[in-house]
């Protein structure tokens, strides 16, 4: 789905507004959010993009993802991404900001330089409802199952591999 979105320089800073098939196609500099969902039994949430995605097809992510619309705080569309992609509604007491991972990722056409905001989830669900349109399949797994795929490299695992490393730490500290 195309949307406008804020471009940035390498430095952060704001330029203009460009819808994201443009960005995407010219490497523009943009802002996105990821998010990991755990609940108090050590599960954590991961998805199976959509095998009609253009950047990285039928393959596991983060909790939820998203690009941040034009003149949208990182939080308020982590927010709407988990409603989206999740059918779970959360309050800002139940999102943490973590830090921001910039990411320069080429896949096929697409040039995805981001300004990537991770959010730690803590909430507990008892029901998901997929975006069709986005996700293939959802899993709530174990804590640790995750991150041993980390930890190994899963090839099956979207490769944010520098955001892995810093969540890691995180993760293995959760209570």
């Amino acid at each position: 789905m195309d949307e406008l979105i804020d471009i940035f320089d390498e430095n952060g800073n704001y330029i203009k507004k460009e819808m994201k098939s443009v960005a995407h196609s010219k490497g523009h500099w943009h802002k996105s959010i990821h998010a990991y969902l755990v609940n108090d039994k050590k599960e954590i949430v991961i998805q199976k993009r959509s095998a009609n995605k253009d950047f990285y097809p039928s393959i596991w992510d983060v909790s939820f993802a998203g690009h941040v619309g034009a003149g949208e705080s990182t939080k308020s569309s982590a927010i709407r991404e988990c409603q989206e992609e999740l059918g779970i509604c959360l309050s800002e007491n139940e999102i943490e900001y973590l830090f921001t991972n910039p990411e320069k990722l080429h896949y096929g056409n697409v040039i995805s330089n981001e300004f990537v905001d991770v959010f730690l989830c803590k909430k507990n669900f008892n029901k998901i409802v997929k975006q069709d349109e986005e996700i293939d399949d959802v899993k709530v797994i174990k804590l640790e199952e995750f991150i041993s795929m980390i930890e190994n490299k899963d090839q099956n695992l979207f490769p944010h591999y520098h955001e892995y490393e810093r969540i890691l730490p995180i993760l293995k500290n959760i209570k």
